[in-house]
């Protein structure tokens, strides 16, 4: 290869690197004005979007998003961004899955106080629930070294305590909390949908086979909803456990 052409290659080869150079600051900083650009539209959209003021209330969020129950039922959350969004109160969510184990039916929204202060179910401890209660000790049996049985009311009392396990431990440490702790061995409880305001079935153990139980809380007052295991996809005594381990 000659000299002039070798000079020709290498200065051909240093405007193409010139060039590469050129074409990425100018992408870079077009980059960079766009992402301004959106961080500034977020801050502006954030700013005079209803749903990031820190005084929007109840009825504003709900014409907002299209929600349909009363008021009353709503309180506002804040997201980890600081947007604010409406969702049932856990006090009625827990009050509409309670009086629904206790009906053994979908409850009236508006008798949902009725039929849980028509209840024995007034007392700390664990209750469990009429129906679940043979499998309920039954399989506590296999777990626990203690000896168990159900008041007239339906609440797990400790008979004999000579021996005591892990379990047998944390369960007395429920029974004697000051905290409610309802069981109930069910495929599906009761809850206010958001949208709706109105009382719906949940059936959780139809959308999710595998889910051990489910949990309705409202501060110290926990329903537990233990997965019936009906298609023997799981095992109960493991259910048992775990349920007991995640309480304490």
């Amino acid at each position: 290869m000659s000299k002039k052409k070798k000079i020709i290659i290498g200065v051909s080869i240093l405007i193409i690197i010139c060039i590469v150079i050129v074409l990425a600051v100018i992408f870079n900083r077009e980059d960079e004005k766009e992402n301004n650009s959106q961080n500034n539209y977020t801050n502006i959209d954030k700013k005079n979007e209803l749903s990031y003021q820190n005084d929007v209330t109840v009825g504003e969020l709900k014409e907002e998003t299209g929600l349909a129950g009363d008021d009353s039922i709503y309180q506002v959350d804040t997201e980890f961004d600081g947007r604010k969004t409406l969702n049932v109160k856990h006090e009625i969510q827990y009050k509409v899955a309670l009086a629904g184990i206790l009906l053994n039916d979908k409850p009236e929204y508006e008798n949902v106080d009725n039929i849980i202060n028509q209840s024995n179910v007034n007392k700390n401890g664990v209750w469990v629930e009429e129906k679940s209660r043979e499998k309920f000790l039954a399989n506590l049996k296999q777990i626990t070294e203690s000896d168990y049985e159900f008041s007239s009311e339906g609440y797990l009392n400790i008979v004999n305590k000579e021996k005591q396990n892990d379990y047998d431990k944390k369960l007395e440490t429920l029974i004697n909390s000051q905290g409610q702790y309802i069981f109930a061995i069910t495929d599906k409880y009761y809850e206010v949908d958001t949208v709706s305001g109105e009382v719906v079935e949940y059936p959780y153990q139809q959308l999710d086979p595998y889910q051990e139980y489910d949990l309705v809380e409202d501060g110290n007052s926990k329903i537990i909803f233990i997965n019936t295991n009906s298609d023997n996809n799981l095992d109960d005594l493991e259910i048992m456990k775990n349920v007991i381990n995640d309480l304490n």
